[in-house]
């Protein structure tokens, strides 16, 4: 007869004594990977649901505790110092007679000998009933903290890592919510006829877990692999695994920075101001003067005299009060003598630009560190080193050197870049810039001495003129400030698209724990994004792109699509992207069917994509009232235009029609496959109008599904607020 494993009980906030005890219990124990038996001996003042598991020291030992178990068995050789059990043939199953249980005892101590494994204990369990095998477990990123893993398990766990990860803590509401994420969710549901799998207990033990990892942080990565659940709901692990580490990093505390005189300042001095027109310090001071900085602005030069057309100064103690801001365009020695002039002066913000800091060496490291003492503790706040600035089209301020604002007027627009590449950041603008978007503010955080991405991220959320923020990403210094500044955004209706760098980082310690390598870095921000309701944009250049639509174009009611085509094909394709992209081709109401048979020509076929042909492209008003119908059409939710070779004045002339058309309560997308010189005209009437034009299908869809899914997730966070 088999016995049944021990059913979980239900979970309930575990004290903190127990959580104590356990720091102390991991702390006394050797840092490192241990297996299922050293698993079980640390988490046993948890009562987590194991199966039982009986030591035995002999093959006469092992027959007569599996009699008492109940056949069949299953025996296990467990060791620290073979983390992969299976694969070393120290697991036997289906034990279902004496003999049967003898000879696995012989072969199991045999493999154990061939190992030259020291420490391995032989231990008889029940033979588990079947059921659904799933994974619980958790990593610890250096920057968030525990990454909490769930989804498939058993032996299929790296073949189809079909996983969800979330950032501890995680409630059993939330754990579920992991599981319908999953691509073996319909199995979990009842797939073909089979009853769902009751999940109940699992997303409480899931909370459990959860409460552990961030109770516990010298428990480094943990795995609960296969936990099996079962018909009635009741859940049992069959096996684990878990890294230890000495101790966990104390969290720093942070001051708060007051970025007006940054983003905002009344009076500006540039310090290294420079007659010649090639130096940093001398195209600061033109593109401040070109872009039409209303306030002061004053050069520093030490010859004095008139440089850039105003009058110098030759050092900041001649002005007769201290400017708000104070560019500094010196090399990298200079610029820290010169921050320390600015901190006696009482200047409240400084962009130090020069390179040469701690992203160069010791030498650079150690200027870095003199840069962030002359700061320490004083009203003066520090952008960079190594930025190429801030500008802002509200404030008519561009204090940068970067060529990407040259010939370009600013454009204010609701749209706000923080970028860690000031490289990066220049080319987008100036993409952005260049097809008539704009952008209000934007800013290159350098080497982040002093103040960080999330500083800025929470600053410029903050602001009225702020619709929507652009991130590039390389990494944070400190994840909770970065995850508030999300969350500050989030509650301010501001959404945030992020392109974030190093993505593919398959975690430190993969081999120790299946956790480890499915919630790398890449993975551990994936999570914060999608918990933070952050947009995550998989194209570089498609990150102010979706930027700006998530910030100035009407929300969808859903994921609905219209396609409105000059050519079947590319419709056809768009058609293909809408389905990769998990949005849905909308269906025509039959009165729409109707009005459309009476635009079209007689040869043109009703159905979506809607294909308005070439002649229907160059007839008066026929794209208008197309565009009209398909966005007035209830089961309409957002319509996509695909324009392909309509140049001169016909661009112009379409371009007008669908402005006219796009009814301000749904999206109306437009990507215009022509090269942009030859639809120049009617491009810029589409962005004056504020209609997003897309180079590619593919980029206007995906930023199609970034509206669809940033309601759907705002909505969800609403409703439970």
């Amino acid at each position: 007869m088999t016995a049944e494993p021990a059913p979980v009980a239900p979970v309930a906030p575990v004290v903190g004594d127990v959580h104590a005890g356990l720091r102390a219990e991991v702390r006394r124990r050797r840092p490192g990977a241990v297996g299922e038996a050293t698993a079980r001996e640390i988490l046993a003042p948890l009562g987590l649901p194991f199966v039982p598991a009986t030591s035995v020291h002999s093959a006469t030992e092992a027959v007569f505790t599996a009699g008492g178990v109940g056949m069949p068995v299953v025996m296990k050789a467990l060791t620290d110092e073979v983390v992969h059990k299976s694969d070393a043939g120290l697991v036997e199953l289906n034990l279902d007679t004496a003999e049967a249980v003898h000879i696995a005892y012989q072969r199991l101590t045999d493999r154990v000998r061939a190992l030259g494994v020291s420490d391995a204990r032989v231990v008889v369990q029940p033979m588990a009933p079947d059921g659904t095998d799933l994974i619980l477990g958790w990593v610890r990123d250096p920057t968030f903290g525990p990454v909490i893993v769930a989804g498939l398990g058993g032996v299929t766990v790296e073949l189809f890592r079909d996983v969800a990860r979330r950032i501890a803590p995680v409630t059993a509401t939330e754990a579920r919510e992991m599981l319908q994420s999953l691509t073996c969710a319909p199995l979990l549901n009842g797939f073909r006829g089979k009853a769902p799998v009751d999940t109940t207990r699992f997303c409480e033990l899931v909370a459990q877990v959860s409460e552990l990892a961030l109770a516990v942080p010298e428990l480094a990565e943990l795995d609960l692999n296969p936990v099996r659940v079962h018909p009635d709901g009741t859940c049992v692990v069959l096996d684990a695994r878990a890294v230890l580490e000495p101790m966990a990093r104390e969290e720093d505390s942070r001051d708060v920075f007051d970025l007006t005189p940054l983003a905002r300042p009344r009076s500006i001095a540039v310090v290294g101001a420079s007659r010649d027109a090639s130096r940093p310090g001398a195209r600061i001071l033109r593109s401040l003067r070109e872009h039409g900085f209303a306030g002061a602005i004053h050069p520093v030069n030490p010859a004095g005299g008139e440089v850039g057309g105003l009058p110098a100064v030759a050092s900041l103690r001649e002005l007769p009060e201290a400017p708000d801001l104070v560019c500094v365009a010196l090399p990298a020695k200079a610029a820290v003598e010169s921050v320390r002039e600015c901190v006696q002066l009482g200047v409240p913000a400084v962009i130090v630009f020069a390179s040469g800091f701690g992203e160069t060496g010791h030498e650079g490291q150690a200027l870095d560190a003199e840069l962030r003492a002359a700061v320490a503790k004083s009203g003066t706040t520090v952008c960079g080193p190594n930025t190429i600035g801030v500008v802002s089209a509200h404030h008519r301020m561009a204090a940068t050197f970067s060529q990407a604002v040259n010939g370009f007027p600013l454009r204010a627009s609701g749209t706000c870049l923080i970028a860690q590449s000031g490289a990066v950041a220049g080319s987008l603008v100036s993409r952005e810039l260049a097809d008539g978007y704009g952008i209000g503010d934007w800013v290159t955080v350098g080497n982040q001495s002093q103040v960080d991405v999330a500083d800025y991220l929470e600053y410029f959320a903050g602001l009225d003129t702020t619709r929507s923020l652009a991130v590039f990403l390389e990494g944070v210094p400190d994840g909770d400030r970065f995850r508030h500044a999300l969350a500050v955004a989030r509650a301010r209706a501001v959404p945030v698209a992020v392109f974030k760098t190093g993505v593919t980082d398959a975690g430190r310690r993969a081999v120790s724990s299946h956790s480890g390598a499915l919630a790398g870095s890449g993975a551990a921000y994936g999570a914060v994004l999608a918990q933070e309701s952050a947009v995550q944009v998989t194209e570089m250049t498609g990150l102010l792109e979706i930027a700006w639509t998530l910030g100035h174009t009407p929300s969808p009611a859903g994921g609905r699509v219209a396609i409105v085509t000059t050519s079947g094909g590319a419709g056809s394709a768009t058609a293909d992207l809408i389905d990769q992209h998990e949005l849905e081709l909308a269906e025509f109401d039959p009165g729409t069917v109707t009005e459309l048979v009476g635009v079209l020509p007689a040869f043109a076929h009703v159905d979506n994509p809607l294909d308005v042909t070439a002649e229907g492209a160059f007839a008066e008003g026929t794209m208008r009232r197309v565009v009209e119908l398909a966005a007035e059409d209830p089961g309409v939710d957002l319509v996509c235009v695909v324009l392909t070779s309509i140049a001169g004045a016909d661009a112009v002339r379409v371009a007008q029609q669908i402005a006219d058309a796009a009814p301000g309560t749904k999206p109306v997308l437009v990507s215009w496959l022509v090269t942009r010189s030859l639809a120049e005209e009617g491009m810029a009437l589409l962005a004056d109008q504020g209609i997003r034009v897309f180079t590619e299908p593919a980029r206007m869809v995906a930023a199609a599904a970034a509206l669809v899914s940033h309601r759907a997730i705002a909505q969800d966070r609403s409703t439970r607020v």
